[in-house]
């Protein structure tokens, strides 16, 4: 049970894969005090639709809830950072979700990479990179200006990101098994992660799927580690897609007038993979003049809703 003393707040990060909230409270000297998780699965509202992505959430904030056993008592604010939630008829979605089960006193529905320059980019200005399932950078310049840049969803954006190194991978597969391109280890990995034999039983495996999306996205991992045992043809892919989200990157830096030092914070399962992408990453983005100072990789950028809603609470806003 928590002190009747202290102000309770939740965070959640929701994004094309999985939904976290967290149920926390703010001392007296300000420190956060996590007291319950929960989880749920995708609640971008663009991908899976309003009646999952908001059954979702309602899965993860009410096992937050259960674990914190705060379920029955008011929650001063709520930090909802989600994926896709920049355009006004998914805010609205959501907002009418939040008001209706009482959520919190005070909501907030912000981008799921605000999360990150609360937690990264402290100093005022910097960048935060998502590269999970889609791929988004938001920046933020000395002027209080903001950009967004990509998060345009996988039928045509989405560059370098987990669905897009995916479906770049079963591309490689069939080029390969049909004799356009090149041979790859993808043929063996991909079919196995399916749990098929014949890789042209792959379109019927997919089309099974609740979630082909997801489902694609999925398949990355098995790219990424076929690039770092030395496969040429996922190392491309790899490439191609570290290019991409440098891309994202620069341009972010381009538009708001920020230091080729900029500080950067990333999030997402591409992006927290490990030392071989982010290397990637960084040649990248020196190849065009940029070195982020500090990097910073977040792991759990649920985190950073915790943190814009106390700093919110403590200056009055």
């Amino acid at each position: 049970m928590t002190d009747a003393q202290q102000t309770l707040i939740i965070g959640v990060d929701g994004g094309g894969t999985k939904t976290t909230a967290r149920v926390a409270s703010i001392a007296a000297d300000g420190s956060i005090n996590t007291l319950g998780t929960g989880f749920g699965g995708p609640s971008n509202v663009r991908a899976v639709g309003t009646v999952h992505a908001r059954t979702n959430l309602d899965v993860a904030v009410d096992a937050a809830h259960e674990v914190a056993g705060t379920a029955s008592q008011k929650v001063r604010k709520a930090i909802l950072g989600l994926a896709g939630s920049s355009l006004p008829d998914v805010q609205a979605v959501i907002r009418d979700w939040a008001e209706r089960r009482a959520l919190a006193e005070q909501i907030d529905i912000v981008h799921d990479a605000e999360l990150l320059l609360a937690l990264g980019v402290r100093a005022g200005c910097g960048i935060g990179l998502v590269v999970g399932t889609g791929s988004v950078a938001v920046g933020i310049n000395a002027a209080g200006e903001r950009a967004v840049i990509g998060g345009w969803g996988h039928w045509f954006g989405d560059q370098g990101s987990g669905f897009d190194t995916g479906r770049r991978g079963l591309s490689a597969v069939a080029d390969a098994v049909d004799g356009i391109g090149p041979p790859t280890a993808l043929v063996a990995g991909l079919t196995r992660r399916l749990q098929i034999d014949d890789p042209r039983e792959i379109t019927r495996q997919l089309g099974r799927s609740v979630d082909i999306r997801q489902e694609i996205a999925a398949l990355a991992p098995v790219v990424m580690q076929a690039a770092i045992d030395g496969d040429a043809v996922a190392v491309a892919l790899i490439d191609n897609g570290a290019k991409a989200t440098a891309a994202l990157v620069a341009a972010t830096v381009r538009k708001l007038g920020l230091s080729d030092r900029v500080p950067l914070a990333m999030a997402g399962g591409i992006a927290c993979s490990g030392d071989f992408y982010r290397d990637k990453l960084l040649s990248q983005l020196g190849a065009q003049g940029i070195k982020p100072h500090p990097l910073t990789v977040v792991s759990e950028p649920v985190e950073g809703a915790l943190v814009m809603a106390r700093d919110q609470i403590r200056s009055g806003s």
